[in-house]
């Protein structure tokens, strides 16, 4: 229980389990609770007021999932339950029936040859099945698959299979398959695993080793067949086998042929029968078009007696209450009998005494063409104390011969079908009525018409009711079941149950939210039952006022579990919107709206008829669970579930402009995952982790008022004209056009390095392809005003795992440096650095003497540059180099003490203006992460601020507009900006973190959707950066952070600046951690948040603070 004045939480012991369901009764000052928990005397139902208090029928036999007042006042209850707790309303038997396997034409392949144990007959309708041995048991020959056949001259839809392993001389069954027959189908069946788990099966069904009793198995679905086989695929020991199998159905026929009825086996002790007087006027007839054969009698003579020849049908009903039955008539033109057919008459008695139901006595014509059905008894059907209901059909008296005069009268007979409308016996079916008022709850529940619609409902003792809702007039009732005429939803008014227009849903309703006149629902449908109304897809609104179906845009691709409504500050109101959470990760396209990835969570917004997603408006991102809420008079609502709120959601790539603030980029970039598959992807990733995705490198095109923005990685995106983009994006910062590449370089790229010059852009990395029929590795040139493929392409670079991580034109130069992983360009050896000239189109060599793998690669003047990497140089192994231009005998040195950095360089920047001074990260050997200041004569290293698996991805100097105390590392006007995926000491994980020559500040957070740490790769500045008292000063204007998507693995990601941290501060004092904002398991509980924490950061967008 919590205090929302103070925030107290006070637990109320005395429950075991688990609470599914809350009601708080105003009136009463009394809250309901549901769910699947014990107490001292109530079980799944109980009553808080000031202490628990029993309810006077202790609870139910199953989980209680919804609860709520109905319109006359009273308490529903709605779950999986058929009987109260402590009492004796449960079933005593459910309403399945046995399928004659015994009378069905058996048949097996590669039996055992055996004696005694190659027989299919010799394991049905057993009175052990679990006895094995010659005559009991049916063995496969040795080391063999085979089948087990069985064809019946009916047809049915079974609901069960239960059979029973063999584990004679060490032999049995492992897998098998149900394959329904004749459509050859392959059946999905369900079953309870030994860790009492229901799992599922379809080709490969497992049956325990050495394990003789029953295994049941569940139909997953309704199918119809007439013939099935089980087919063995392994086996135990020596060879498979069986010593038992049932099948089960729910429909309760009577057939007229006798072995076609239940049998006195698998537990029944009466079984259903059939007699036909006198037998040798009865001959079995085939089905032809019908749904199983049946008898024909041929009669003779002026005057037809009834009382000579008729059929009698005696169910086996295994409980007393309220039942229609149907007889069915084969039609006469499939066995050419329609100028003999005639009239029959229908007689039955429905109980001993006769009192408690009214006779059957009604006359119908077996003239029709085809199969019919008629409805012969609605009404209560006695089964107390052994009676069992009969049927007669006879031939109507006065009759003589056929119906045109001719010399015979043809009488058929098929079955009977007997349909529970209402169980008598005090049976429930996941509804219960409770007066508050009365302190005797009376057994008999056909007084309450709530209690009556849900013993109606299908399966028989089995419906599941999810949830509840109410207007003034109806109870809606949601969950998994059908009815008469609906599916999965339907409404009970004051007198009886009544469809929805389309006759309810198609799949399983999960949840209810009722705002006013609209009721929102959600579950794993698709559309409505009869398809009138379609694109429904999982949630769900319908008009109470007028009876209408509507749906959210499309739906999504999966279930929604959960519906909560909370507000959200769209476009600077706030506007009441609905979370929608469950199990799927896109929602669908509609109209103008393109299709969107989700975690498990989206959000609606009923005024704009639209996902949040699709709005163009700027807001906060939020990614996880809610599932549930509530309102608490003169205090902001409580949510239940764990929710991660970012102040701006963004995919790809963001601008940070010098107020702080933060913009989402005019593309819409998500994961490409990488494809491997061709010989020379494998080749070019050897060794190497290819798994990021997303963007990895950017750069800016500026000329005249023209700023585009260039963003390359492993990604896609859409085009401002609708068309599919990957890798590389072209983006106008001033507008919304977005071009980039669609063809011409393979999908599974990776572009890892960009750089212009002119006009030009040089994009590199793990690429490859054609264009203009000159195939491509390594680096592509592309024209930014034409916004195509250069028409001069650098030729491919070569060796194994061609690999360019740094393009750096030279200043004042035509000459483009190109560095990375390779050994040659074209036909020219220049391993690890070459240089394309533009003027010339060629590639030319820097120098010799350098090898390796270069990372980076910085330009500190107009002729000399630093590059970082896993170097050698003239046989010297070392982590940094030199390089000037205008040296032509000796253009690459070694960085002073670079060799004794503990591992290869992956990131570098200047520390001063001319670049005498660097920052310089990277992997030690150890597997720790580095960071060193070089200060002109030695190797300063930054000590003991990073935690394990810190992966530094790139640095910056930036500029502060405040100074802080002096330190040897950095000046008092500087911060070093570190990017990557940061564990800093006694935080936790960041994005980005401020170093000021002491301590590491967290100051750039990033999540993925399913609330994992993000990582952001690299700084790109729209103008150079330049250091204080170098003509430059505060930091400029426009620059952008880069979100790599694939490192967790996730589809967007979400930023949120140093502001939030005061909050990510205030709760970890209070001793509070994120808690997982995803499903555990589908079976599980979902996850719980304190109710501080929920929704704290939605009041709208903070400012960012260093």
């Amino acid at each position: 229980m919590l205090n929302p004045d103070d925030g107290t939480v006070t637990p109320l012991v005395g429950l075991n389990g688990s609470v599914n369901a809350l009601f708080c009764d105003d009136e009463t000052g009394q809250v309901y609770v549901g769910g699947l928990f014990d107490s001292d005397n109530s079980t799944n139902a109980i009553v808080w007021a000031t202490d628990w208090t029993d309810m006077p029928f202790s609870g139910f036999n199953g989980a209680v999932n919804s609860i709520i007042k109905a319109p006359n006042g009273k308490i529903i209850f709605g779950g999986e339950f058929n009987a109260l707790g402590g009492n004796s309303s449960a079933p005593r038997e459910n309403n399945t029936q046995v399928l004659p396997i015994g009378s069905a034409n058996l048949t097996a392949q590669t039996s055992s040859g055996r004696p005694g144990l190659s027989d299919p007959k010799s394991i049905v309708c057993k009175s052990d099945p679990d006895s094995q041995g010659p005559g009991s048991t049916w063995l496969l020959a040795d080391n063999s698959p085979g089948f087990w056949k069985a064809d019946f001259g009916f047809g049915f839809i079974p609901t069960k299979l239960r059979l029973h392993n063999t584990n004679f001389e060490g032999r049995g069954t492992r897998t098998f398959r149900y394959t329904a027959l004749p459509d050859t189908g392959i059946m999905n069946l369900s079953y309870v695993n030994p860790d009492g788990q229901r799992s599922y099966c379809s080709s490969q069904c497992p049956l325990p080793e050495g394990n003789t009793t029953g295994q049941d198995f569940e139909f997953v679905n309704r199918v119809g067949m007439n013939s099935f086989r089980i087919d063995i695929s392994d086996w135990y020991g020596p060879g498979g086998g069986l010593n038992g199998i049932e099948l089960f159905q729910d429909d309760i026929f009577a057939y007229a042929i006798d072995d076609f009825n239940e049998p006195k086996c698998g537990g029944v002790t009466t079984g259903a029968l059939s007699r036909a007087t006198p037998t040798e006027a009865w001959v079995v007839t085939p089905s032809h078009n019908s749904h199983s054969q049946y008898l024909t009698a041929q009669l003779q003579g002026d005057q037809i007696d009834p009382t000579r020849s008729f059929v009698v049908f005696e169910p086996d009903i295994p409980q007393s209450g309220n039942y229609t039955i149907d007889i069915y008539t084969p039609g006469c033109q499939g066995d050419n009998t329609c100028n003999n057919r005639g009239r029959v008459n229908i007689t039955g008695s429905m109980s001993r005494s006769g009192s408690a139901s009214k006779p059957i006595s009604t006359e119908l014509f077996q003239t029709n063409l085809f199969d019919k059905y008629d409805l012969i008894y609605d009404g209560y059907i006695d089964a107390t104390d052994g009676f069992r209901p009969s049927v007669t059909l006879a031939p109507s008296a006065g009759q003589t011969g056929g119906q045109a005069g001719g010399p015979v009268l043809t009488v058929v007979a098929q079955r009977i079908r007997f349909t529970l409308k209402t169980p008598a016996s005090g049976q429930l079916n996941g509804i219960f009525e409770y007066d508050p008022s009365r302190q005797v709850v009376e057994e008999d529940f056909t007084e309450s018409v709530y209690d009556s619609a849900g013993a109606s409902l299908s399966p028989r003792d089995g419906a599941i009711i999810t949830s509840l809702a109410n207007d003034s007039e109806r109870l809606f009732v949601g969950g998994n079941f059908s009815g008469d005429g609906f599916s999965n939803i339907f409404a009970i008014n004051a007198t009886n149950p009544v469809s929805l227009p389309g006759e309810g849903l198609d799949n399983q309703v999960m949840t209810f939210y009722e705002n006013g006149t609209t009721l929102y629902i959600g579950g794993n449908f698709t559309q409505t039952r009869n398809g009138e109304t379609r694109d429904l897809n999982g949630v769900a609104a319908f008009s109470m006022s007028d009876n209408r179906w509507s749906a959210l845009g499309a739906g999504v691709n999966g279930v929604v579990v959960h519906i909560v409504p909370f507000t959200l500050n769209i476009s600077n109101t706030p506007e009441p919107v609905l979370g929608i959470s469950g199990f799927f990760d896109q929602v669908n396209a509609f109209q103008d709206n393109k299709a969107f990835s989700v975690q498990n969570f989206a959000i609606w917004v009923p005024s704009r008829n639209n996902w949040y997603e699709n709005l163009d408006v700027r807001g906060i991102s939020i990614q996880g669970i809610l599932t549930a809420h509530t309102d608490i008079p003169g205090s902001d609502p409580l949510f239940a579930g764990s929710i991660d709120s970012q102040s701006l959601g963004a995919s790809g790539a963001v601008s940070l402009q010098q107020n702080l603030t933060l913009s989402p980029m005019s593309v819409d970039i998500h994961a490409l995952q990488q494809q491997q598959g061709s010989l020379q992807k494998r080749a070019t990733t050897d060794g190497r982790n290819e798994n990021t995705t997303g963007v990895v490198a950017a750069t800016f095109y500026k000329q005249g008022d023209t700023l585009k923005a260039i963003l390359g990685g492993h990604f896609a995106a859409t085009g401002q004209d609708g068309q599919n983009l990957t890798n590389l994006v072209i983006v106008d910062v001033d507008g919304d056009q977005v071009n980039g590449l669609r063809t011409g370089i393979d999908t599974n790229s990776t572009f890892k390095a960009l750089g212009v010059l002119g006009t030009a852009l040089y994009a590199g990395g793990s690429i490859s392809g054609t264009i203009n029929n000159n195939e491509i590795t390594g680096i592509m040139a592309y024209d930014l005003e034409s916004n195509d493929f250069a028409s001069s392409q650098p030729p491919a670079l070569q060796g194994p795992n061609v690999t360019v991580n740094a393009i750096a034109p030279r200043p004042e130069s035509r000459d483009v440096y190109v560095a990375g992983r390779f050994q040659s360009a074209g036909s020219l050896s220049c391993p690890a650095l070459c240089i394309w000239n533009t003027e010339r189109n060629q590639w030319t060599t820097p120098g010799s003497g350098l090898t390796g793998v270069v990372s980076s690669m910085l330009w500190i003047s107009n002729s000399r540059a630093v590059i970082a990497g896993n170097l050698t140089i003239n046989g010297n192994q070392t982590k940094i180099v030199t390089y000037d231009s205008s040296n032509t005998e000796s253009p690459f040195q070694q960085f002073t003490g670079a060799q004794g950095l503990p591992g290869p360089v992956r990131a570098i920047c200047n520390a001063v203006q001319d670049g005498s001074q660097i920052w310089a990260s990277g992997q030690a050997g150890d597997g720790s992460t580095f960071l060193q200041r070089f200060n002109g004569n030695a190797w300063l290293p930054v000590n003991n601020l990073f935690g394990e698996n810190t992966e530094i991805r790139s640095i910056q100097v930036l500029s502060l507009s405040e100074n802080h105390d002096n330190t040897d590392l950095i000046a008092r006007g500087e911060d070093l900006l570190i990017l990557g995926n940061i564990n800093i000491t006694n935080f936790g994980t960041a994005s980005g973190a401020l170093f000021n020559g002491t301590t590491l500040q967290p100051f750039l957070l990033s999540t993925t959707s399913d609330n994992t740490p993000g990582s952001l790769s690299q700084i790109f500045l729209e103008n150079p950066f330049t250091f204080p008292g170098s003509g430059g000063g505060h930091m400029h204007k426009g620059f952008i952070v880069l979100i790599a998507l694939g490192i967790a693995l996730g589809l967007t990601f979400l930023l949120v600046v140093a502001g939030i941290l005061i909050e990510w501060y205030r709760k970890k004092s209070k001793g509070y951690m994120p808690a997982p904002t995803s499903y555990p398991d589908r079976g599980s509980n979902m996850s719980r948040l304190p109710p501080e924490q929920l929704l704290g950061t939605l009041s709208g967008n903070r400012a960012p603070a260093i």
